[in-house]
């Protein structure tokens, strides 16, 4: 057999082969997606599309789904549209794109908002099924109540998340990893709380993760977690409006006994006054602490055996997650 026609065979098999196996894929993501509308929206959730497809042959998948909607118990969040990508050589990192406008409905507790925004994206890699960076970015969201008519509650220019692995963390032989978080809202504007052009980050970090993200739907998570010595730091707090300004840092974990436990501190200037008569004087020092000489306020925030100490006084129980 001639030399070019014998690779020309070998390449037609191969296409044929890579062909099958891509539909193969999109016809097993798609039953999978199918499935998902027939869960009972208690113990798992129902997802549905109006329209949903598979395309992106022959090196990706671009999965679209029109219309999405998630029921979970009383909860329900809808989206005008969301699509993923993954490219077949990098099945590890994967791009998401969501569609204005997204709604969320509590039915128990009468609660219906609508997040518009101009466009919203996210990303999301692995490494070796270890978190290695996950995003999201939205532009312009604008929150709105419509339980009884459109009530504008905020806007911003824009509202970043990111959770970065922290390469220098991870335990190998023990199987645990920590991940640094980052969230940053600028431009925020909210009319009810009389906020105008507000800044806010947040910085945090959680230690003593399973490395393996495959675990983290385990029922006993939380607990694998407290028993490894996970900590979720809150390196630094940070937002402000003029002369309006909160800071805050502290540890947080869980005990034995799956009950909060730790301590957070708070400063601040110009919270108090902003608040005004809607809050009793009584509760924003319980809160926000007592007053300094040159105006700002702090206060210690401890935390033991679920029980919340605003000082020395008791505020409130957090109950226990097991």
């Amino acid at each position: 057999m001639n030399r070019f026609v014998a690779l020309g065979v070998v390449v037609a098999i191969i296409v044929v082969l890579w062909s099958g196996a891509w539909f193969w894929a999109a016809g097993t993501a798609t039953a999978y997606v199918k499935a998902l509308e027939t869960a009972d929206g208690v113990s798992t959730p129902q997802v549905k599309c109006l329209e949903f497809s598979i395309t992106g042959f022959p090196f990706g998948f671009d999965a679209t789904c029109r219309g999405a909607s998630i029921l979970l118990e009383d909860t329900s969040v809808t989206l005008a549209g969301l699509k993923a990508s993954v490219l077949v050589y990098n099945p590890f990192h994967v791009l998401a794109f969501a569609q204005s406008p997204a709604t969320y409905n509590d039915a128990l507790w009468g609660i219906r908002r609508r997040l518009d925004f101009a466009d919203a994206e996210a990303s999301a890699r692995l490494t070796d099924w270890r978190i290695g960076r996950v995003s999201v970015v939205v532009n312009q969201p604008v929150l709105t109540d419509i339980v009884v008519e459109d009530r504008p509650i905020g806007k911003a220019a824009k509202a970043e998340f990111h959770l970065i692995d922290v390469p220098a963390k991870h335990d190998t032989a023990a199987g645990l990893a920590s991940l640094a978080e980052y969230v940053a809202i600028s431009g925020l504007s909210a009319p009810g709380f009389e906020i105008a052009n507000g800044e806010a980050t947040f910085e945090a970090e959680i230690s003593n993760l399973p490395d393996d993200v495959r675990v983290y739907g385990d029922a006993d998570l939380a607990k694998r977690w407290q028993a490894a010595g996970g900590r979720f730091n809150i390196v630094a707090l940070k937002a402000g409006d003029g002369d309006t300004k909160l800071e805050s840092s502290g540890t947080l974990g869980l005990d034995a006994q799956g009950r909060v436990e730790g301590q957070v501190k708070l400063t601040s200037s110009g919270v108090v006054e902003r608040l005004g008569d809607e809050v009793p004087a009584e509760l924003k020092g319980l809160l926000l602490g007592a007053q300094a000489k040159d105006g700002s306020y702090s206060q210690t925030i401890n935390i033991a055996a679920g029980i919340v100490f605003a000082g020395l006084f008791p505020a409130t129980i957090v109950p226990p997650l097991w």
